[in-house]
């Protein structure tokens, strides 16, 4: 194996297809950040990048992100989301090989250069971190010579499975659907085999790994994401928040968000997630519910995360949720503190009408007001309520202000969260507790909710600092950054040899070449 030389370390590129507010995307963030300041050099590769929608490094000059634009849709007629996917994530990796191989071409023909990547020139980085989809792994190794980090946040065949029967997919549906799989099943298996290294978020994802993929040989070592627990100190919490505040444009939405964050008559449970029907927001509105009617306890209930106008499902997701808090008789109000694409400014409601609503919209709300809302004296717990969850880092961020974490007994969570089991009077008997782990079910969970409102401030600040005292020794930040160094360090600098190229280009050549006789065959039968 051929080594380059270097008296640095290995210069990383992280590549991630669309660089958003997500738990991916702060994942993607948060070790590039790591990386850098452990001596990295570090940039991020996307095939979609808007700084209104975006994380604070991404912004303001900590990272460099180099978008590399694409025309390929998001889907067609919103379907075909994942080879849609694939296309675009072709087009990136072409733009890579162009920008840096071309620098000539740059230079002297920068219009011919422009009609081919909107990346400027650059040189190769020793190592690429790509996360999401594995595609790109044998091109780049191909085509760049470069060694391959993979981290598996989940795969995509296991969810694809797991939304078919979520829907209820059955006979002619089913058959179709294992059809257009297979081929998509295939080409996720042979490119994932290509990894140097393999990372999974947790140990529930490296055991969906091994039952997706059970023909191949990697076993995935398990890196967690992490937080930045110092991001989350009540006085750097109120100075960016004040920060924000002071700079912010739309001061008539803010000033309803001020009005809500300096309202200590109301107990508050927050509900971080983005804008999916998979996330089950929905358990949360039926909790608010039943916490109402059996208590007769005057809570609210504020739901943040993040938000596309491009993607079908977030639209969706949030109409309903405001249907069901209509139907559960629950006053809502949405604040908006970005503006929609190709639409008017939406004027905030009245003060009045903020105060009195018992549940609370925040689409997209940016990163200083959702600490704000973490480290509120009212803010109760977290309701953390996807089911099966790959990782789950908003509890986590949670837990780093000392806030409980009420969260499904499943997946990632069972893996963060440790489980308060309550003696009869609704004490935690656990002493490390950190919250609650329950059933997807409105009935215990406002059981966990109403204990938690019960408990008095020796209770709350015992959990608190068991809360943090975990996130500082198992999750944070600088572990992660530490062990993906470590990863780094592990290929190094070393190229990918030419019989090591030849083979997988022979492999690619046979994919595609099966998969045209697969067309023919289907297009014949047809």
């Amino acid at each position: 194996m051929s080594q380059r030389e270097t008296s640095q370390s290995p210069s990383v590129a992280f590549v991630h297809p669309d660089l958003g507010i997500g738990g991916a995307e702060k994942l993607v963030v948060d070790a590039a950040v790591s990386l850098q300041e452990q001596g990295h050099d570090v940039r991020i590769i996307t095939s979609h990048f808007d700084p209104s929608h975006a994380f604070e490094p991404t912004r303001d000059g900590t990272l460099h992100v180099f978008h590399a634009k694409t025309y390929v849709p998001r889907s067609i007629l919103h379907r075909f989301h994942l080879p849609m996917a694939i296309l675009q994530q072709l087009s990136l990796v072409l733009q890579v090989a162009i920008a840096t191989s071309q620098g000539k071409l740059a230079s002297q023909y920068p219009g011919l250069y422009a009609c081919f990547t909107s990346m400027k020139p650059q040189p190769l980085p020793d190592v690429f971190i790509i996360d999401q989809l594995p595609i790109a792994i044998p091109l780049l190794k191909l085509i760049c010579g470069r060694r391959v980090i993979y981290y598996c946040h989940f795969p995509d065949k296991e969810i694809s499975a797991a939304l078919a029967q979520q829907r209820g997919w059955g006979g002619l549906w089913s058959l179709a659907r294992s059809v257009y799989r297979f081929p998509l099943d295939v080409l996720e298996e042979t490119t994932t085999s290509f990894a140097d290294i393999v990372l999974a978020n947790s140990y529930f994802t490296a055991k969906h790994f091994h039952k997706a993929f059970p023909r191949l040989p990697i076993k995935p070592r398990v890196i967690y994401p992490g937080v930045d627990d110092t991001q989350f100190h009540p006085e750097d919490v109120d100075e960016a928040y004040r920060t924000y505040m002071q700079t912010a444009t739309d001061v008539r939405i803010l000033d309803m968000v001020e009005l809500l964050l300096d309202d200590r008559k109301r107990p508050t449970f927050l509900s971080i997630n983005r804008f999916e029907a998979k996330k089950n927001v929905a358990l949360a509105l039926d909790t608010m519910a039943r916490i109402r009617r059996l208590q007769q306890t005057d809570v609210r209930l504020v739901c943040a995360g993040g938000y596309d106008p491009r993607v079908r499902d977030n639209i969706e997701t949030l109409n309903a949720l405001k249907a069901q808090a209509t139907q559960l008789g629950l006053r809502h109000v949405t604040l908006w503190t970005r503006s929609l694409p190709y639409e008017p400014p939406l004027s905030p409601p009245d003060a009045v009408h903020v105060q009195k609503a018992d549940v609370v919209f925040l689409p997209s709300l940016p990163s200083p007001l959702l600490r704000a809302w973490l480290c509120s004296p009212m803010t109760q717990a977290l309701l953390y309520t996807p089911t099966n969850e790959h990782f789950g880092i908003v509890p986590l961020e949670a837990m780093a202000c000392g806030v409980p974490v009420v969260a499904t007994n499943t997946g990632g969570p069972l893996e963060t969260v440790v489980d308060a089991s309550m003696d009869i009077t609704g004490r935690p008997q656990v002493l490390d507790a950190t919250g609650f782990l329950r059933a997807p079910n409105a009935e215990q969970w406002a059981s966990a909710c109403i204990a938690i409102l019960s408990w008095d401030e020796h209770i709350r600040a015992r959990l608190a600092a068991a809360a943090k005292e975990r996130v500082a020794a198992h999750f944070s930040v600088r572990a992660m950054g530490r062990e993906l160094k470590h990863e780094v360090q592990a290929v190094g600098t070393s190229v990918v040899p030419w019989p090591e190229r030849s083979s997988i280009l022979i492999t690619l050549l046979t994919l595609v070449i099966a998969y045209l006789v697969l067309v023919i065959v289907l297009v014949r039968i047809l």
